[in-house]
């Protein structure tokens, strides 16, 4: 019998103190958080998931989760009394200087995460669940660690579709795209205000009016894509998913597709 050794996947929690906040755009926000521990972080790609986790709702202390039951725990306690959690991106992380970037979409306090960012001060603290090893030796690995976009090693026509809630994961991945890759990008954005330069040479479509749909149907792809990525809301990227296997032609093996969002419903 063979047995398959698959490599450890390690998300801990730790308290993090918010050390920066700078606005890049009316409605996008970076904050940096420090803590020791993140010295000792790691990331499996350029769009890594991880948690925020904000003070409950009747005001205690944050309980930090621990262990493999984690998640149970959280569920059994009374809403009032667990930690809200929210996922967001690892925009940026120093691990020489024991930091982590989160770029927040602002549109807000009609909800827990946009309200405390919208307040963000120096020193303020939360409690961050974030990744401490990784497995980067196969897609199925650094798909359980936390990522999304795995573009096959043979892929060099792409298709990046974003929102702005995924646009900090669009400009990780950019910024690492290599150069005989070709990439189309489509990313919707607030305002006109909310346009910013993103790194590499990719031919990016900004849409501030309208739909990512149909920026994408009345684009003429340079190329015939052998790999899409599509983040943001979830009712946007199963439209933006079915076009590009219907009308483009792709196969839905070769699109990577997560919801970040969904209209009207909070996300854990």
């Amino acid at each position: 019998m063979t047995t398959v050794l698959e490599r450890p996947i390690v998300f801990d929690s730790l308290l993090a103190t918010v050390a920066a906040v700078e606005d890049l755009s009316p409605h996008l926000r970076r904050v940096t958080f420090v803590a020791p521990r993140i010295a000792d972080a790691v990331t499996a790609g350029p769009d890594q998931r991880i948690k925020v986790l904000l003070t409950p709702p009747d005001g205690s202390a944050i309980k930090l989760p621990s262990g493999p039951e984690w998640y149970a725990e959280w569920c059994a306690q009374p809403v009032e009394e667990r930690f809200i959690m929210r996922t967001y991106t690892v925009r940026a992380l120093r691990p020489e200087v024991a930091e982590l970037d989160i770029e927040f979409v602002l549109h807000g306090v009609n909800g827990p995460a946009s309200a405390w960012v919208s307040e963000a001060q120096l020193g303020d603290e939360v409690g961050l669940l974030i990744p401490f090893a990784v497995d980067t030796s196969s897609t199925k690995g650094l798909l359980h660690s936390g990522v999304d976009y795995v573009p096959p090693a043979t892929s060099v026509r792409r298709v990046l579709v974003a929102d702005e809630t995924a646009l900090p994961a669009l400009a990780g991945i950019l910024e690492e795209l290599p150069a005989a890759v070709q990439a189309a990008v489509f990313v919707a954005v607030p305002d006109v205000a909310d346009i910013r330069p993103l790194a590499g040479t990719a031919d990016v479509t900004w849409v501030t009016e309208g739909t990512l749909l149909d920026a994408l149907k009345s684009a003429a792809l340079p190329f015939d894509p052998d790999y899409a990525w599509v983040a943001g809301e979830s009712s946007m990227i199963k439209e933006v998913r079915r076009h590009l296997v219907n009308a483009v032609g792709m196969p839905k093996s070769a699109i990577s597709f997560q919801g970040y969002w969904k209209r009207g419903e909070a996300q854990t």
